[in-house]
């Protein structure tokens, strides 16, 4: 039930052409280079996550030769080929800003919407900015990874990697954001919507990054955004805006409040947020199924008498409002919120 994918333009991030895809790595990695020749003091440390693939590191890669610091994940469902690792460029050598801007290439790759749907991994982690040296950072960040949830469960916390991180970020309190950053100054990545963006730290700074109990519950959820939104965007030929992200989080809420369990079924909810309308569960059919909804329904087959008329109703969004003011009978009808 998500959009056919425009193939003609899906295989590039944002759906660019190979001209425009070249100019945005090209500006990206100017940018980068820019930022550390005006602060000479900092290290670049690329950050690398090898779990799903690794970068190529066959003889002749521009990486092969490279010392790798790896960032330890001291638990057996990490093995070491896995952990993250750190790798410090030398951009004032021609060889480290080459490096560089073939860290960018691999990192808008990584974000083409295939790739995505593909499950295929977010290789490049960022460009850390630190006065530290590469050990000192990755002996911070093996401090990090490991946490108890609310359940008290051993959790990985994989901020290293960028699509996590930029759904991490915001949940997080100012003195958590510090802690996490520890010696690094400024974290350059991609976002979720696979756009350029530098986190920072404050002054002060505090040594571990422990999320509270009512944190965790959404970021349990991040993996379902992202898996939606990967498919979304190999449907859509693009990257998610942040009004989609947005109503994918929330969406990602409200279905574990309907009851939902199946993973799938908490992918179809998220995406049907996303491809038919953002509020699409006050529509009165969805609302009917949800309220008979029970543990051992499984969503997509609840919702599968739908036509496609009955859906094209839902993206229209004309009942919206509708549905609005009778939640609350005191307020004025509000507007459609979709984001096309």
């Amino acid at each position: 039930m998500m959009n056919t994918p425009n193939n003609r333009v899906a295989d590039r991030a944002d759906g660019l052409s190979a001209s425009s895809e070249h100019a945005v790595i090209d500006a990206t990695a100017s940018v980068l280079h820019a930022y550390f020749d005006k602060h000479p003091e900092m290290r670049c440390l690329l950050v690398v996550d090898p779990s799903q693939r690794d970068v190529p590191s066959d003889d002749g890669s521009a990486f092969s030769d490279l010392k790798r610091t790896i960032v330890t994940i001291a638990h057996d469902g990490f093995p070491a080929e896995q952990h993250p690792y750190l790798v410090e460029l030398d951009l004032r050598s021609p060889a480290g800003a080459m490096l560089l801007k073939e860290s960018v290439r691999l990192a808008f790759e990584d974000r083409r919407p295939a790739s995505m749907a593909q499950g295929l991994g977010q290789r490049i982690g960022g460009w850390l900015a630190s006065t530290a040296s590469a050990d000192e950072v990755a002996g911070h960040w093996s401090t990090q990874v490991l946490q108890y949830d609310e359940r008290g469960r051993l959790c990985a916390l994989r901020f290293y990697d960028t699509r996590a991180l930029g759904l991490i970020w915001p949940l997080l309190t100012e003195q958590q954001q510090q802690a996490l950053l520890g010696p690094v100054t400024v974290w350059h990545a991609l976002d979720v919507c696979a756009k350029p963006r530098a986190y920072g730290r404050g002054v002060g700074s505090i040594r571990a990054c422990s999320l509270t109990a009512a944190q965790w519950p959404e970021v349990h959820r991040h993996g379902l955004v992202n898996r939606a939104l990967a498919l979304h965007a190999l449907a859509a030929g693009r990257q998610p805006t942040p009004a989609e992200v947005d109503a994918a989080v929330a969406a990602a809420a409200r279905a574990e409040q309907y009851g939902l369990q199946d993973r799938d079924d908490l992918i179809a909810f998220i995406g049907h947020a996303l491809d038919w309308h953002p509020q699409f569960d006050r529509h009165p059919e969805i609302e009917k199924v949800l309220k008979q909804f029970s543990p051992d329904d499984f969503y997509t087959a609840a919702i599968g008498h739908l036509q496609p008329d009955d859906i094209d109703e839902i993206r229209q969004g004309a009942w919206y409002g509708q549905a609005a003011s009778l939640s609350d009978p005191q307020r004025r009808p509000s507007p459609d919120t979709r984001y096309e």
